[in-house]
């Protein structure tokens, strides 16, 4: 094996090695909101689920993020997950625009109000986590790792069997990020039993 001692190399060879290696990770489509209104659109893949009793989410940021800043402004924001069907959308708005330019205008988003937050969702996508801010924690020089707690859970009809609150992951058809320009779909799936 290979052997590198992470304080020996670059901020780049680091992000490389992390994000090459930890692979799938999904992708948090997330919404915020400043305080003049304007709706901010990004996709965040350092994200995933940190709790469930608390229901809490994590994401970290790097840099000065137009939704951090709102998120830290109104703790609220909404986290949608990325699907086959809007992966194309979803990538048009990790593009860089000027912050007073809202990218659900940009890229034609069709916003739909919230159940229990004031920031708006995206009716482009079947699963909505609407959340707050439960804790923020700057790491670093510029990053930022932040805790939100779903409030609220919205679900397509057809993803869900509300008998026994199951998932049905061929119709969820889940996009995870990879590295460099790369994503992946489910593919092969298979079961374990977990031992007793």
């Amino acid at each position: 094996m290979k052997s590198y001692q992470a304080n020996e190399l670059d901020e780049k060879t680091v992000y490389k090695l992390l994000s090459g290696s930890i692979v799938p990770r999904p992708i948090a489509w997330v919404t915020s909101q400043n305080l003049e209104g304007l709706v901010n659109v990004a996709p965040f893949s350092f994200f995933n689920v940190a709790l469930s009793n608390p229901p809490l989410l994590s994401i970290s940021f790097t840099g000065n993020k137009d939704s951090l800043n709102n998120l830290l402004t109104t703790k609220e924001a909404v986290v949608h997950l990325v699907n086959e069907d809007n992966v194309e959308l979803m990538n048009q708005t990790a593009a860089p625009l000027a912050e007073h330019i809202s990218e659900a205008e940009e890229f034609s988003l069709e916003l739909v109000p919230s159940q229990k937050v004031q920031v708006p969702s995206l009716k482009e996508s079947n699963v909505r986590l609407e959340t707050k801010l439960y804790h923020h924690l700057p790491l670093g020089e510029s990053g930022h790792l932040v805790l939100l707690e779903v409030v609220n859970f919205s679900f397509a009809e057809e993803l869900l069997d509300e008998e026994n609150f199951h998932v049905n992951l061929n119709k969820l058809k889940p996009v995870g990020r990879l590295a460099g320009d790369d994503y992946s779909t489910l593919g092969n799936r298979f079961s374990l039993l977990r031992p007793r």
